[in-house]
């Protein structure tokens, strides 16, 4: 029992190596008037976590499964993690879970994996991909549109993979053509199916920190692997941290500070944009200045 305890310590509080540890102050954005959902509805947030593939080894989304799942097993009644292998899946145990504390939803942060070599944004449910190409799919779609009638103005989503909303052109790994990666159609698609919804997404990279939960800019920063410097992710780098916004009530879409959350799961804005400090500019500077071709392999 006490190894045990001490295997759960050392992974919850142990630094891994995509740490860049920024202690923020944070604010939270003024919720809007409800209308969707009567006010006796109790707020659940969601942390949706894709099920690994069979003998797939991802140690970033299993250190993800291990901290939301500790967090939600306290907070039951207010924050709730889901690990689902598929957008159907992931959609039933959402409604479960709001029927059963007549709850609504709050904050629901899709953790998932961006790939880049696409060359467009993306976030995956289990084995469902969501991009602005298959949004078009009914069967894709219908899982969202199940959770519309438990949102409210004031509920918030977050697409919390990399590039998921990027709006600048790459070129291909190849470096022979290049394409646009339309993260804002993704974001304006995700927010027209549940509706009276915000929807958040970065321009650049999502970094997996054990700061998330902590008040910290738990997802802004960049990673160390060598092949993130090649010349094709010239636009990650020159967007590193710049997270979009798009409101679905307005149909207005922004730039925002990079987002984090607290302990019970809630949506905070930090009020100092991470890429504008003295120190991280000049570090993004620097690597820009060392890109090279043929790194990505």
């Amino acid at each position: 029992m006490r190894q045990t305890a001490i295997f759960l310590l050392f992974y919850l509080f142990c630094p891994t190596a995509e740490i860049h540890s920024q202690q923020d102050s944070i604010i939270s954005e003024k919720p809007a008037p409800a209308t969707t959902v009567t006010e006796q509805k109790k707020k659940l947030n969601f942390f949706i976590i894709s099920k690994r593939k069979k003998g797939a080894l991802d140690l970033a989304s299993r250190f993800n499964v291990f901290r939301t799942k500790l967090k939600s097993l306290f907070r039951q009644k207010k924050f709730v993690a889901i690990v689902a292998k598929d957008g159907q899946q992931a959609s039933a145990r959402i409604l479960y879970r709001l029927e059963k504390y007549n709850g609504r939803i709050g904050t629901l942060w899709f953790d998932s994996h961006g790939m880049y070599k696409k060359g467009y944004s993306l976030f995956f449910i289990g084995k469902d991909e969501y991009s602005y190409k298959t949004l078009k799919d009914s069967a894709i779609v219908q899982p969202l549109r199940q959770l519309a009638p438990y949102v409210k103005e004031d509920s918030k989503i977050i697409i919390g993979s990399c590039y998921a909303g990027a709006t600048y052109t790459r070129s291909s790994i190849d470096y022979k053509d290049t394409t646009r990666m339309n993260g804002d159609s993704l974001m304006i698609g995700i927010g027209k199916i549940l509706g009276k919804v915000s929807v958040y997404a970065c321009e650049s990279w999502v970094m997996t920190k054990p700061g998330l939960f902590l008040k910290k800019a738990a997802v802004a920063g960049f990673p160390g692997r060598k092949l993130f410097r090649d010349v094709c992710y010239k636009p990650a780098w020159e967007n590193v941290s710049k997270w979009n916004h798009y409101n679905a009530i307005t149909n207005q879409f922004s730039t925002v500070n990079p987002v984090t959350m607290d302990m019970y799961g809630n949506l905070l804005l930090l009020r100092q944009a991470y890429a504008e400090k003295k120190e991280v500019k000049k570090d993004i500077s620097k690597n820009l200045g060392k890109l090279e071709h043929g790194l990505y392999k």
